[in-house]
């Protein structure tokens, strides 16, 4: 298909950061070879101002949503406020008045916009931010520009094109860092992010451009399938998810990478790298698997061929390939990491890098989890590997702990599954996983962790491979629901839900009887439903895990695929991956005659009800059903009210199944219900966080429950479609 060009720049934009200017060289490059603008950086030149929006907005929604220690708490007011309505302290806000407010309100055609300060005494400021929409869990979605007022300003200003590092002295001042050091970190986190979100920008037109769009009957599934290059179909809508975490202002960092390795890396730039493979020696290795499971170089041995030639090459003379295990490694680990911390069991033979031997893998959204291309019979296993790059708080290594834990976990959850027959709720087994692991092992505070944690992988079941994907549906991860169609521009949810829409006949085994097609032109119907039967295949039986087993799985977006029909674009089931996130009850699962053993210091361990609850309800309420629902009532114009009833609804049919069947005292049925529905709800600050350095220790804060109808009350209801912020800004 033949793309039009965008117009150059109409001014020269200032490259404000090192990030930016980092940065500049690889877009060009990108676009010159794939014939994005004249002259190339044209591209990217266009996309950081949006890209700089964006990851301001998130900062601070985050810093609204967070309430970090040391800022004072932010006040909404409403479409008309008043001096009465303007808190009379912490100051400067006083000397905000209620007619430079109004002067900012402009309110949008139902009246209802909403004003947001968030006060800054220190610096005699104070931030204010219109807002459209309140979204369930106090999301907020602006309308326009952030505002910057100060006491010696005469107006507001808007930082429209302000750079979020622009925010950092402001936060430095009221002591809301943990340290010099970690406001310096975040500045340049969120000077990469903005940076990295700009180049991703672009994949996004190249991705259009792949698909074929001349057949106007074809479903964006089959489109997006077919068209966006991949080991397997599957893994094509993990590349279309190019902007990073939905709501973290870090989320598109990849800290221990240049640009230029992005490009060469990241799924949204390329469908295939080489997959590379190290030996251990036996006796330094530490490898498990779940019962009846094959050791992960076995299973590597089946999958690849050529493997063991390669390694018996490698070996020093007079060893035998049944002296090694092999990991799977990521390229950047083999050529960067291995020869500078391993050199010296390089040379005694103790690890042995297999330098004459490749194999092409497409990278799913986190980076480390590949899958291999094939001709092999069947879908090919998917293997998880460690990198040395941090996205959002962590480095993504492999732990011990990883290794340790996800065969066991694999085990009870293969247990609990033959139990239950679950018909909507599988998961992606972790059947085996090998790491280097001296003798004695070392403790995660003990010298050596670090090199265990960077020579490790894993072996994950391929979601097509599990039964609970029909011929003629396709798993689908989550995230990508909410990321936009690369040929349409629309959320991919929103294109499900008009072919939803179209279908004939909409049918799901244990959700409901089939339904008539609904009216072309009752789109708020047909989003009603299609989130009705969504929640119906995600949230009963992660519920009933919790309830019954103790089981809290981290089902947020991008760990949680759900199978759909191809043909008429119904949710079937959720598939949940990464069991390394995942709490365990251990009083709960052993009421069922059920254990673990994890490794030492595992967070594994459950730290009683509240951390059950934290985990579940955080990652698969607040994360993933909250951005979804957001998306589709904006877009539709849905009462996000009705959304709500809909999944509560399905919650309270879980719970009552529950203690229907007796597998759970009623007491803790009920703890768990409290948990749930609670007003107001516990949130995960994750802009907090960060701000303070911390990367497993929770910062919480307070916000609306919209499962509670107290909580519902406080969405603002959406008579139509809206502008994108974007288009607002």
């Amino acid at each position: 298909m033949t793309r039009d060009r965008p117009a150059p720049p109409d001014r020269c934009l200032r490259l404000r950061t090192r990030a930016e200017r980092d940065a500049f060289g690889a877009a060009t490059h990108y676009a010159r070879v794939h014939d994005l603008s004249e002259p190339p950086e044209s591209a990217y030149l266009e996309a950081l101002p949006e890209a700089r929006r964006e990851i301001r907005r998130r900062l601070v929604r985050g810093l609204l949503r967070g309430r970090p220690a040391g800022l004072p708490d932010h006040c909404v007011l409403g479409p008309d406020p008043d001096a009465e309505a303007i808190p009379d302290c912490p100051s400067p806000l006083p000397r905000l008045t209620a007619d430079r407010l109004r002067s900012l309100v402009a309110p949008t055609s139902d009246g209802r916009r909403l004003l947001a300060l968030l006060p800054f005494p220190a610096s005699e400021t104070v931030l204010v931010a219109p807002i459209a929409v309140r979204h369930g869990y106090d999301r907020y979605r602006f309308a326009g520009p952030v505002y910057r007022w100060s006491a010696d300003a005469d107006e507001p200003a808007a930082v429209e094109h302000a750079h979020p590092i622009d925010l950092v002295p402001l936060l430095e001042r009221e002591g809301a860092f943990a340290d010099a050091d970690q406001a310096d970190r975040i500045r340049g986190e969120l000077a990469e992010s903005v940076a990295n979100l700009a180049l991703a920008r672009l994949a996004g037109a190249v991705q259009a451009g792949a698909i074929d769009d001349s057949d106007a009957t074809a479903s964006s599934l089959e489109r997006i399938a077919s068209g966006v290059r991949s080991a397997d179909r599957a893994t094509a809508f993990e590349r279309i998810v190019t902007d990073g975490h939905p709501f973290h202002p870090a989320g598109k960092i990849r800290r221990g990478t240049t640009p230029a390795e992005g490009l060469a890396y990241a799924p949204e730039f390329t469908d295939r790298i080489d997959l590379r493979f190290v030996a251990i020696e036996r006796a330094d290795a530490k490898e498990t698997r779940a019962d009846g499971s094959d050791r992960l170089t076995d299973r590597l041995l089946a999958t690849f061929e050529g493997l063991e030639r390669a390694l018996e090459r490698a070996i020093p003379a007079g060893r035998t390939p049944d002296e090694y295990a092999i990991v799977p490694v990521h390229p950047l680990q083999f050529h960067r990491t291995i020869p500078d911390r391993y050199a010296g069991r390089i040379d005694d033979g103790r690890v042995v890098p297999l330098p004459d031997y490749a194999r092409g893998v497409t990278p799913q959204l986190n980076l480390r989890t590949v899958v291999p291309f094939g001709t092999a019979d069947g879908p090919l296993p998917h293997l998880k590997l460690a990198i040395p790059v941090q996205t959002t708080n962590v480095v993504r290594t492999l732990s011990p702990h990883a290794v340790t834990n996800g065969p066991q976990v694999t085990d009870v959850l293969r247990a609990i599954d033959r139990r239950e027959s679950f018909g909507t709720l599988g998961f992606l087994a972790e059947p085996a996983a090998t790491c280097y692991h001296p003798p004695g092992g070392p403790h995660p505070d003990g010298e050596g962790f670090d090199d265990a944690r960077h020579l490790s992988g894993l072996v994950r079941t391929n979601p097509a491979a599990h039964r609970l994907v029909p011929d003629g549906a396709v798993p689908v991860v989550a995230s990508s629901l909410v990321a936009s169609d690369p040929a349409t521009g629309r959320p991919l949810v929103c294109e499900l839900i008009d072919q939803f829409r179209r279908a004939d006949q909409v049918t799901m085994p244990d959700v409901g009887a089939a339904k008539p097609s609904l009216a072309a032109d009752r789109t708020d119907e047909a989003a009603l439903e299609f989130i009705e039967r969504y929640a119906a295949v995600v949230v009963p039986e992660q519920l009933s895990l919790l309830c019954e087993y103790g089981i809290a799985l981290e089902s947020h977006l991008q760990n949680s695929l759900i199978v759909v029909d191809r043909a008429t674009a119904t949710p079937l089931a959720t598939l949940v991956r990464d069991l390394g996130g995942i709490r365990v009850h251990r009083n709960r699962l052993a009421s069922h005659g059920l254990s673990i053993d994890p490794y030492p210091d595992s967070d594994l361990d459950a730290d009683g009800e509240a951390d059950l609850h934290r985990k579940l309800y955080y990652a698969l309420f607040q994360n993933h059903l909250a951005e979804l629902v957001a998306t589709v009532a904006h877009a539709y114009g849905v009462d996000e009210r009705a959304c709500w009833e809909r999944i509560r609804a399905q919650c309270d049919r879980a719970f009552e199944r529950v203690r229907a069947e007796g597998v759970a005292p009623d007491e803790r049925i009920a703890r768990d219900e409290r948990a749930l529905f609670e007003a107001p709800a516990t949130h995960k600050a994750l802009t907090a966080m960060r701000l303070q350095g911390k990367r497993h220790e929770y910062v919480t804060s307070e916000v609306s429950n919209p499962l509670s109808r107290a909580g519902r009350e406080r969405i603002e209801p959406s008579g139509s479609p809206r502008a994108s912020e974007s288009e607002s800004e």
